[in-house]
Order: structure tokens, then C-alpha cells, then sequence
């Protein structure tokens, strides 16, 4: 599956190097990856950018919404970023995307948000790991043509 879509991967650095908020949509396991990098006073609870693993959002409006309830402390976020990855979660360390998102998180400084985006990775492969899974037992997936006896 991997390399079987068009996606500008310098595009996708330029982005990731300049967003404040951004999310990598994985519909193949639909989770997404947000990650928002603004961070507020100490002891308000948003001292740490926020990085976290959470079911696909319909639109970036509806993420920023998500954003904002999860976020009360900080302004508003006026754009969300959405990079569409449709391939497997290790194609994006294969295509250098993970290391530009540990290099971006790592110049904010906290390693509690280095710890949590190791751990969404993590966490992403396995989810993915459980979705393939239930793809090879038949679970929560239709055939769509099964071979007859012709066949």
C-alpha cells in the first residue's frame, strides 16, 4: 500500500515545520494524530503542547471545535492543518514524516510532549496492528465479491 498515492512530502515538512495545529489523518485506521503546539501559563493545564491519538474528525472544523473544548485555556486556534495518510502507520517514518514531527515537537522544549508523541506512535501502530487483524479474521469487514464455485 505504501507509495501507492501522490502526496508532496516537502509540502507536507513545509507544513508540519510551520503549523501551530495540525492533524495526520489515518483513514486506513480512522484515528487521526492532532497535534497542537501552542501552549499556556504554568498550572492551567495546557503548559505542554497537546499531542493525541483520537477517532477521524468529518471536517478541520469539527477538530478545531474538538480542539477549543479540549483547550479551554488557550485563544482559539484559527486554522488546523489536515495531511491525509493514507497508507500504513511505519510508511510514515519510511517517508521521513515521523522524524520531522520529532524534530518540530522537540523544539518546543518538553519532553512531556516528546514522551507523548513516542507514545502515540505507539499507539497508532497498534491500533493498526488490531484493525489488520480483524481484516484478516473477517471481523467488522464485508466482502464485497467472493469467488463462486466457477471460479
Amino acid at each position: 500500500m505504501d507509495g501507492h498515492f501522490s502526496l508532496n512530502i516537502e509540502a507536507v515538512f513545509r507544513h508540519i515545520d510551520k503549523a501551530e495545529t495540525f492533524s495526520l489523518a489515518l483513514p486506513t485506521i480512522k484515528r487521526a494524530l492532532v497535534v497542537d503546539l501552542r501552549t499556556g501559563p504554568a498550572g492551567k493545564g495546557d503548559e505542554h503542547p497537546f499531542i493525541r491519538v483520537m477517532p477521524m474528525a468529518r471536517s478541520a472544523s469539527e477538530r478545531l471545535r474538538a480542539l477549543r473544548r479540549l483547550r479551554p485555556t488557550l485563544p482559539r486556534a484559527a486554522e488546523i492543518l489536515v495531511v491525509p495518510w493514507p497508507s500504513f502507520v511505519d510508511g510514515l517514518v519510511r517517508a521521513g514524516i515521523w522524524e520531522r514531527l520529532e524534530r518540530r515537537v522537540g523544539q518546543t522544549g518538553s519532553a512531556v510532549a516528546t514522551d507523548t508523541l513516542e507514545k502515540a506512535f505507539d499507539e497508532l501502530r497498534a491500533v493498526e496492528a488490531r484493525e489488520l487483524g480483524r481484516l484478516l479474521r473477517g471481523e467488522k469487514y464485508e466482502v464485497l465479491w467472493a469467488k463462486t464455485s466457477q471460479d
